[in-house]
């Protein structure tokens, strides 16, 4: 333990000297660690079924689960004989709750846009007791692993020594999925792929499903990993059972050794990082000697790329929103027709039902038209949740693909000046899907009518009434459709600027770290080349385990 204390003092000591980002606070984090657990992390693309996959595992309705993306706030699952929910708020401040309140503080639903301000919300519960070593981690859609400078992942992922990639028989192994493996496999030792939903696929189908993954796997990372399957409807108990004794299990029984190899992977990464942005230094310190004029030119040619970056977004984010609403109408508006037969149908054997006054009955239709149209709008929703979502998916690959683009150039013109490679990153947006549409239904009268005849009883006006009545549901469902599409439109302007505002900051930090080491004046190039040295010493320690 003490040759990690020396190491990491010396790691972070050049850090500074080379004005490279701290690496070092996960590692501080691990060794400081006094509950000596180790995180599983389960992560993947929205709607895969993450929380179910964890309650399953833990055999308790832990994490509220739904047939809509919910989960919004990273949340740890960590053992204690009795259940307790501890929220931890950006702003610092805490509070202890309860189980039946956590969703209130962890999903989109109860907690739009973060609006609560929550850091992370960590459950307490007896069903980990056969698992006490480790804490299970849900995290919310694709892309949660890699907000930079975020407190709250920092806090978490320095203990992640498993990590679970949950992908979906239904959409098997995106350029997302790739994506995020690579990402993992940076960050923690073991990861293994659970493939969910396979009860939608027969056999012969499955088989060429997980010939695809593997195949996929192997060119992508040059390594082999583990796919495993669950379903919450067909062999579920199999396939926990699998899980558990192949996963889980080894991890909790050999504890002290998964954490020495989590603190070896840790350090070989910090210590490879640091190596890149070390010679950074070293190599901008020998050239600002030599020519002086070549790392301005440089920064400056930097800068302008950035701004041309920034100003191409700023203009496609502008295009992306002038085309939603037509697109929806396109998918959405088609829908109408049928919506009104069915309300029509409905409305036809619910009437006879109808009683009291005119103004009892229209309150009575009102409420009517409420619950069927909501009904309609949310079997619609359900229906086009998908290709909604889709649309989102393709201007996150816009964001994305111009972010990585950007530090590709970045790269590239440090190659050029300074000979300088950058560590590989595996950079994405977070997207958590489309917010649920509500209803609102106003008087199916005008004031006039209703104030003189609201006292006439529905007896004897029964036609009438009916036929009033009827006339109001196309009305009503046009109404609420295009009212519907207004609100997905605003959600997904929503859902744009917010990976906007990502790919920004990505940007900004990606440039403020290299401007920093660039422009730092360290005035010592023995120290530089000392430093740089040492860190090379220590990777060479550390890959062959000289250190304890």
């Amino acid at each position: 333990m003490q040759d990690y204390t020396i190491l990491l003092t010396e790691i972070k000591r050049i850090n500074v000297l080379t004005g490279a980002p701290d690496l070092t606070r996960p590692l501080e984090a691990l060794l400081n660690d006094k509950r000596r657990k180790i995180n599983v992390a389960v992560l993947g693309q929205f709607k895969t079924g993450k929380s179910s996959l964890i309650n399953s595992l833990l055999q308790n309705d832990i994490l509220p689960v739904g047939v809509v993306p919910l989960t919004a706030i990273v949340t740890q699952i960590l053992y204690d004989h009795e259940p307790s929910v501890h929220i931890q708020f950006i702003d610092g401040t805490e509070l202890n709750t309860t189980l039946d309140h956590l969703a209130t503080y962890v999903t989109e639903k109860h907690n739009p846009n973060n609006e609560r301000k929550v850091a992370q919300a960590e459950v307490f519960h007896p069903a980990l007791e056969p698992f006490s070593n480790i804490s299970f981690v849900d995290t919310p859609g694709l892309g949660s692993f890699y907000k930079h400078n975020s407190d709250t992942t920092l806090e978490w992922l320095p203990f992640t020594g498993l990590a679970i990639a949950v992908i979906s028989a239904e959409r098997p192994l995106s350029e997302e999925d790739i994506t995020l493996l690579k990402g993992i496999a940076t960050y923690c030792p073991d990861l293994v792929i659970v493939v969910t939903k396979t009860d939608l696929f027969g056999s012969k189908e499955l088989q060429e499903i997980r010939q695809y993954i593997n195949a996929s796997v192997s060119k992508s990372l040059q390594r082999d990993i583990e796919v495993l399957e669950y379903s919450t409807i067909t062999q579920t108990d199999q396939q926990r059972k699998s899980i558990l004794e192949q996963v889980i299990t080894p991890l909790h029984d050999k504890i002290d050794q998964k954490r020495e190899e989590i603190m070896l992977f840790k350090f070989k990464a910090a210590i490879r990082q640091s190596i890149v942005y070390a010679d950074l230094a070293l190599q901008a310190s020998l050239k600002r000697l030599a020519e002086k004029n070549q790392i301005t030119k440089t920064l400056q040619e930097m800068e302008r790329n950035h701004h041309h970056h920034e100003k191409e977004m700023m203009l496609s984010t502008s295009s992306f929103k002038g085309e939603i609403r037509e697109k929806l109408e396109t998918i959405i508006i088609s829908c109408l027709q049928e919506m009104e037969h069915n309300l029509q149908i409905t409305f036809e054997h619910d009437f006879q039902y109808f009683r009291g006054t005119l103004f009892n009955v229209s309150k009575q239709f009102e409420q009517w038209l409420a619950k069927n149209i909501r009904k309609e709008l949310l079997k619609i929703d359900e229906s086009y949740y998908d290709q909604i979502n889709q649309l989102v998916m393709e201007y996150l690959d816009y964001y994305r693909y111009t972010a990585v683009q950007f530090r590709q150039q970045l790269e590239e013109k440090l190659t050029e000046s300074f000979g300088i490679h950058l560590s590989e990153t595996y950079w994405q947006c977070d997207f958590m899907g489309v917010e649920k549409p509500d209803v609102s239904i106003y008087r199916v009268f005008d004031s006039h009518l209703d104030s003189l005849l609201f006292f006439l009883p529905i007896k004897g006006f029964s036609r009438l009434f009916y036929n009033h009545f009827k006339k109001q549901i196309p009305l009503e469902a046009e109404k609420n459709l295009h009212r519907y599409i207004s609100f997905v439109t605003t959600k997904i302007f929503q859902s744009i600027d917010a990976l906007h505002a990502q790919a920004v900051t990505y940007i900004k930090s990606e440039m403020t770290i290299i401007i920093n080491i660039l422009t730092r004046e360290t005035g010592n190039n023995e120290e530089l080349t000392e430093s740089l040295g040492k860190l090379k010493t220590m990777q060479a320690d550390v890959e062959t385990n000289a250190i304890k």
